[in-house]
């Protein structure tokens, strides 16, 4: 059904249009679609109506308001956050309506936020029924629910960091190649490489500055990420000198090595050499026919090698999974969760396919929308890594995901990768290094502030002392 959506509140737009998305492909917004136009009357001071109107019929919900709390009367969940909680309640009121005109109930009901588990541990935090408000008031299929309850209640230990503690990201936006189904801002080695040397001077400058803010402000890093892309793309020399400086005294150093292919046994040492502890190894699939299909440029077997030669490191090692991949069925699935699992590596994460803008998938047309095959896929990874002792520690969900599911990153027990954690929950700071880098500042230990640095490759190298200088006035 292609809809024309609008309302009355147009800072509220987005996030009513993001119900309406969560219900692809069985809703499409569209200019020239159905007419849908949703509206917030206040009928007196306390009392709010939710009125929609979709062609010539209309319907009304009506909730209460308290003179400094919003009220769920059903749930018992207040919060002082009005205009969140008014928002919340025409978003559940829309869901109401388009699940009951379609005969679609969403995994997820009403909750369209990236970070479920975040607004769990919230709702507990305020001594609220958050089980009742998930339920209830939300729509959470109880299955997702014992997922998101299951989530917390594995990452207690590491979600009161420090107030002195931070996280250090650190990114390599490089990949040899694009995979069909990336909408990252990666470029391409062999369109950039003459660019790498340049980049790697501008990012060890930050991480220096990094540091020298790190030391007057008398923080202490917990973790450090290096992410992209894939960091391992770049030669030796480059690498070795980013790794020299994303060095700290921390708890856990993570390099997102990532494809198979770019990992060599030189770059395994130079990870050994600079302490990293933690590293992946992503298949994606164990399925050779799709690997080709996504553009990755190696096979099943590398993966399987370079899994043994990073084995003989002291290193906890990460696999990435894909639900949904284009042309696999439940038992190709099957089949890539029962290889990692056979691999025994220390953290398995299941990602479930979203196609995003500028990926080659979604402008190929890609179909990625069948719910049943994307819940059966996602059900049969749960299940066999639970059966096998890993345990669910971090979740986040994001638009247009198949099935509209969720991301679940499973580990052994110990072995969480805290930063994870960390940047899922928004519980510590991060000082963000490299193109697209996303600094976070918590403040008071609820307020948080953004600070971006310039997205792309070119406008990065251009911009060094004045981002140098922003990243100084945010942090000190």
């Amino acid at each position: 059904m292609k809809v024309n959506f609008s309302c009355d509140r147009q800072d509220f737009d987005n996030d009513f249009k993001d119900i309406l998305r969560a219900f692809y492909p069985y809703i499409e917004l569209s200019d020239d679609g159905d007419e849908l136009f949703l509206e917030l009357l206040q009928i007196e001071e306390k009392v709010f109506d939710c009125l929609i109107k979709h062609n010539n019929s209309k319907v009304l919900r009506r909730f209460m308001l308290e003179n400094k709390f919003l009220a769920d009367r059903d749930s018992g969940y207040y919060d002082t956050k009005f205009n969140a909680q008014l928002k919340r309640h025409a978003k559940v009121a829309l869901y109401d309506y388009l699940s009951s005109l379609l005969n679609v109930r969403l995994p997820y009901g009403s909750l369209t936020g990236i970070r479920p588990t975040k607004l769990y541990h919230e709702t507990l935090n305020k001594g609220l029924d958050a089980d009742k408000y998930f339920l209830n008031t939300l729509k959470v299929s109880p299955d997702k629910l014992q997922l998101i309850k299951s989530i917390c209640r594995n990452q207690v230990k590491w979600y009161n960091p420090d107030e002195r503690e931070v996280d250090v990201f650190v990114n390599i936006p490089i990949c040899v190649s694009r995979c069909s189904y990336c909408s990252f801002i990666s470029a391409e080695l062999h369109r950039i490489k003459k660019f790498v040397p340049s980049y790697c001077d501008i990012l060890c400058a930050e991480l220096e500055r990094t540091k020298e803010i790190i030391d007057k402000m008398g923080m202490k890093v917990s973790t450090v990420y290096v992410g992209g892309g894939t960091p391992t793309s770049i030669d030796d020399e480059n690498f070795d000198r980013i790794l020299k400086a994303a060095k700290f005294d921390c708890n856990e150093f993570t390099v997102e090595a990532g494809r198979p292919d770019t990992i060599t046994k030189q770059k395994l040492d130079i990870m050994a050499k600079y302490g990293v502890t933690r590293i992946s190894v992503n298949p994606q699939t164990f399925n050779q026919k799709t690997l080709d299909i996504i553009g990755r440029s190696h096979s099943v077997q590398e993966i399987f090698d370079v899994y043994e030669m990073a084995g003989k490191y002291d290193f906890d090692i990460n696999m990435d999974l894909i639900a949904m991949l284009p042309q696999e069925s439940l038992e190709d699935f099957k089949y890539s969760v029962d290889s990692a699992i056979s691999l025994a590596p220390d953290n398995i994460t299941v990602h479930t396919l979203a196609l995003k803008k500028g990926s080659s998938l979604k402008v190929g047309g890609y179909d990625n929308s069948s719910f049943e095959l994307a819940n059966a896929m996602v059900d049969y990874a749960r299940n066999a890594l639970e059966n096998s002792g890993y345990l669910p520690y971090y979740m986040y969900k994001q638009k247009y995901m198949s099935g509209n599911l969720e991301n679940v990153g499973y580990c052994k027990d110990g072995k969480e990768c805290i930063y994870n954690i960390h940047i899922m929950e928004e519980v510590s700071s991060i000082i963000a290094n490299g193109a697209g880098g996303i600094s976070k500042r918590i403040f008071d230990g609820n307020r948080l502030e953004r600070l971006a640095n310039p997205k792309g490759l070119d406008v990065y190298l251009q911009r060094r002392d004045k981002m140098l200088e922003d990243k100084t006035n945010f942090f000190v």
